[in-house]
């Protein structure tokens, strides 16, 4: 188990150099550093490392890899460049409700908005803390909120565009509630909505520019599909788009503006698997040596044993 973490501890910091060279390999693209800043595949190591880029700390603040310990380790006052804008920090899912609770200090930088959909604010906890200045909207799309609240609790200040984003809202659940002012906006960027519910309801009021960063929207559906109203801002931002496809595909219209904000997730599974394999075969090859260079049955092991022999009794 130790040896399997390291292994991914390592595998881990080799996507992040991976995909920071990515960057550095097109430095005639228009990036834009507030959304790499906040994009997961920064860490604090690079941004240290990196002191010469134009990080941008209020998005840093929101980055999934900036801890509360970071945020503690690295007050403003100690780093007059660094200043943590606490509107993000309120919405990074590493702030827990205890951290908010240990620092009333910090009572008038909290973000109630941002707090409210934090994923790790809980309904037990809304419903435990009624002073606070809650805000629906934010609570309605909070990943922790399920239908079944909702539905039992149809007296609260619902917002049913920010429900229809909510993670726990299936097709199912809005084709069975026709009654509800649903978002098609907001549910075309759903990560419950495929292509098939899409092209089986060809009248429903989608927005493509969502349907294009929508996670059920594969590379494979955009170039079977091209007659699609597709936009290719929001395509640059869908987490199926991996590296080879845009280097394959130089002819399309890609933001690197909104590339930025790109979590390139499918080319992190595939980055993971291909270096996990790796590992695993170099793993396996050392042990294969580790094996013959001891064993009698092959020429180098006798070889090793009689020079062993040799140090220990002549």
């Amino acid at each position: 188990m130790v040896k399997r973490n390291k292994r991914i501890f390592k595998i881990n910091k080799e996507w992040y150099k991976y995909y920071l060279k990515f960057i550095e390999d097109n430095p005639d693209k228009e990036w834009n550093w507030q959304g790499i800043s906040s994009n997961p595949n920064i860490t604090i190591e690079i941004i240290n490392d990196n002191p010469d880029k134009p990080w941008n700390w209020s998005c840093i603040s929101s980055n999934p890899n900036i801890t509360w310990e970071i945020i503690k380790g690295n007050p403003d006052k100690h780093n007059p460049d660094k200043h943590w804008n606490w509107w993000f920090i309120s919405r990074n899912p590493n702030i827990t409700w205890k951290n908010i609770k240990d620092n009333p200090d910090k009572s008038w930088r909290w973000d109630w908005s941002c707090i409210s959909s934090n994923p790790n604010i809980t309904w037990e906890i809304i419903k435990a803390n009624p002073d606070k200045p809650w805000v629906w909207e934010y609570i309605s799309k909070n990943p922790n909120i399920t239908w079944e609240i909702i539905r039992d609790n149809p007296d609260e200040d619902w917002d049913w565009c920010s429900i229809s984003m909510n993670p726990n809202i299936t097709w199912d659940i809005i084709h069975d509630n026709p009654d509800k002012p649903w978002g098609w906006y907001w549910i075309s960027m759903n990560k419950n909505i495929t292509m098939e519910i899409i092209k089986a309801n060809p009248y429903k009021p989608w927005n493509w520019w969502n349907i294009s960063i929508n996670p059920n929207i594969t590379w494979e559906i955009i170039r079977d599909n091209p007659n699609n109203s597709w936009h290719w801002s929001a395509i640059s931002m869908n987490p199926n788009i991996t590296m080879d496809i845009i280097r394959d595909n130089p002819d399309k219209r890609w933001d690197w503006g909104y590339m930025s904000m790109n979590p390139f997730t499918k080319e992190k599974e595939l980055f993971i698997n291909r270096k996990s394999r790796e590992h695993m075969a170099a793993y396996k090859i050392q042990e294969w040596c580790l094996q013959i260079i001891v064993s009698p049955h092959y020429k180098i092991g006798r070889t090793m044993i009689d020079r062993k022999y040799k140090e220990l009794f002549e």
